[in-house]
């Protein structure tokens, strides 16, 4: 019971893993003993070819059922989401990891003004959409698993925050998508395709593509794969002022790079994250500005 080995199908034995909690090597060595028993009895479901472990730390609390329902706390934030869906899994890079990205998408524009829209493309439960809230007019995400949408309007609900709307879709179809979404706003805000009252808060239907261009916002925080071309076209027919790219993978990072800078963006800054220590793997937090001289 551990890891594959790297390039081979050979596992190896993983009785204590030195970068995870206290709390899940604990649960980790009953795990372990539980799936013996289980194997020697003949109860195991496919035991040709094995299955995946779920050990998910919850403020101390060690969840393994992928549909049962677990918090993290960030910052001030709380986020509901199931166990088995994605979410940042090092707790103690997490808030810092948020607060950077806030950081950066909430400078001034080189023309000095003030950033007032952002769009969360990738936004799972709304971790980056939902924890840059208080700093932007309006937010929007966009995610192509209809489970994590519904857990990023639940998350946003859950904080009181009113002025976040999440998509469910392909991050390809945000630009120029003809559905408009509901948002908190201010008068005049958004050219509006309609607008009403509820409860004494001005609500308004907007076009994401009619968002103000010149102080707009997009997080990107894409699976390994990096994003598609699709993305990248359409990203560049929008021309955001500022892209802020969270990956995974450096590589398809730098990639993607290329292309942004090949439109007229300058990297502003780079940030590696080493959330699992003595591994290949890091988070790289990379922001774009759009340089009109260009």
């Amino acid at each position: 019971i551990g890891f594959k080995e790297k390039s081979s199908r050979r596992i190896v034995d993983v009785p204590f893993c030195h970068i995870a909690t206290p709390a899940i090597n604990d649960a980790l060595e009953h795990i372990r003993n539980e799936k013996r028993e289980e194997a020697k009895a003949g109860k195991l479901k496919k035991p040709t070819k094995g299955a995946t472990l779920l050990l998910r730390d919850s403020d101390g609390m060690v969840e393994t059922d992928p549909k049962s329902y677990v918090n993290a706390t960030v910052g001030d934030l709380v986020f509901r989401f199931q166990a088995g869906n994605f979410f940042q899994n090092n707790p103690f890079m997490l808030t810092k990891m948020v607060d950077l990205v806030v950081t950066a998408a909430t400078q001034k524009s080189p023309a000095g003004e003030d950033m007032t829209h952002l769009i969360d493309c990738y936004c799972g439960s709304g971790l980056f959409a939902i924890g840059s809230s208080s700093s932007f007019d309006v937010c929007v995400g966009i995610e192509v698993n209809d489970k994590a949408v519904e857990e990023a309007r639940e998350n946003a609900a859950l904080n009181g925050i009113e002025n976040c709307a999440f998509v469910s879709a392909s991050a390809e179809a945000i630009f120029k998508s003809n559905n408009p979404v509901r948002v908190k706003t201010n008068k005049n805000d958004l050219k509006q395709v309609g607008s009403y009252e509820i409860n004494d808060i001005e609500t308004s239907e907007v076009l994401v593509g009619d968002f103000p261009r010149d102080t707009t916002v997009v997080v990107v925080d894409p699976p390994r794969k990096g994003c598609s071309e699709e993305f990248l076209e359409q990203l560049d027919e929008y021309k955001p002022q500022r892209v802020v790219y969270m990956s995974c993978d450096p590589a398809t990072q730098a990639r993607d790079a290329k292309f942004l800078v090949s439109y007229g963006y300058e990297v502003v800054s780079i940030q590696p994250f080493d959330l699992f220590p003595q591994t290949r793997h890091i988070e790289c937090l990379a922001v774009f500005e759009l340089n009109k001289n260009k």
